[in-house]
């Protein structure tokens, strides 16, 4: 029978991006005075927007059932004690996971102002730990995206042969399903949802992402011979306005001592990009960079970008940047440059 215990731990819609990350971390923690770690999570954070829904979480192995640790986030205290969600002792080790929400630590002044998400570990007393992996989940407040998300987390262990069953997970019909487990050595996984099945090896942190055919029904089993540890089963579904810009004409501006292009750019897409940026690209060097505010959808602009060159090329490219939430698409164009 599992051990442990996975549980829904939120459920709703909000107008908002949303973005996950789940990563293997295997970092050791001693005891030795002062046995720090830092870790940036790898998740785009865009200046200046807050954050409606924030969680992290922490897959961490001991060989005692207490240590004394902090946890910090963006400098600002998340925890001063080690306080679990969830402990399995196996295999005479201790497997904790740890649950954190972090919305207001990264609504304060300092953090909306970051362009990132740090994350410190400091061991104060104890015994060893192992930070095994690194979960976060959030979603960043937006006007152009709506976004309906159901997650259950926790720490369930399904060893040789046993199953774990869930049932309608989703909340649109058009839903994604996330499986994050982890598995110490390489095991047998069998994802099924009555009908189809998937059959996969899991080895280490793993994140298996199914269709919306397993809303309904969704039961995994462990075939192997390694435990599995079952951490997050989340089902979500984000709806965006695509920003999207074209370059619609190129006309070089050449003379004795100038070097330009003249570039008219098109809105085709259902929204305003946030940033947009035309760069001129000489066999991968810059020659000319050009911040442009974006034209509303369906509208156009006409910029002129400057070249740098000490001599002049048969052909340059000019590059299209822009960027919508965290985001970034771009279109390249090839433009021959004529001799004066």
């Amino acid at each position: 029978m599992p051990i442990g215990v996975i549980s829904e731990v939120y459920k709703g819609s909000l107008n908002a991006d949303l973005h996950y990350v789940f990563t293997e971390v295997n970092k050791v923690l001693t005891t030795a005075e002062g046995s720090k770690l830092s870790h940036t999570i790898d998740i785009p954070k865009p200046v200046g927007v807050e954050s409606l829904y924030a969680m992290l979480e922490l897959l961490v192995e001991t060989s005692s059932p207490w240590i004394d640790w902090k946890v910090k986030v963006n400098g600002v205290n998340v925890s001063k004690e080690f306080k679990p969600a969830v402990s399995i002792r196996h295999g005479g080790k201790f497997v904790h996971k740890l649950i954190y929400d972090v919305k207001s630590v990264l609504n304060t002044p300092e953090s909306v102002s970051k362009a990132r998400v740090h994350m410190t570990i400091r061991h104060e007393g104890g015994g060893d730990a192992v930070l095994k992996s690194i979960g976060f989940i959030v979603a960043y407040s937006q006007s152009d995206a709506y976004t309906t998300l159901r997650q259950y987390s926790g720490l369930l262990l399904l060893d040789k042969g046993e199953r774990f069953r869930m049932s309608e997970l989703c909340e649109h019909g058009g839903s994604k399903v996330d499986i994050v487990a982890y598995s110490p050595a390489p095991t047998y996984v069998t994802l099924s949802n009555g009908s189809s099945s998937r059959r996969l090896t899991a080895k280490g942190l793993i994140n298996t992402q199914l269709d919306s055919e397993f809303c309904e029904v969704l039961e995994l089993s462990n075939e192997g011979l390694s435990p599995l540890f079952v951490l997050n089963v989340l089902s979500s579904s984000v709806q965006i306005k695509r920003a999207s810009l074209k370059v619609t004409r190129v006309v070089p501006v050449v003379t004795d001592r100038h070097l330009g292009l003249r570039v008219e750019i098109a809105n085709v897409g259902e929204t305003m990009p946030d940033e947009a940026l035309l760069i001129v690209l000489d066999k991968g060097f810059v020659r000319g960079v050009k911040k442009l505010t974006p034209p509303p959808p369906g509208g156009t602009v006409e910029e002129v970008v400057g070249i740098q060159s000490a001599q002049r090329p048969e052909s340059m490219t000019l590059r299209l940047v822009w960027k919508k939430l965290a985001r970034t698409d771009f279109e390249d164009v090839q433009v021959s440059i004529p001799s004066v």
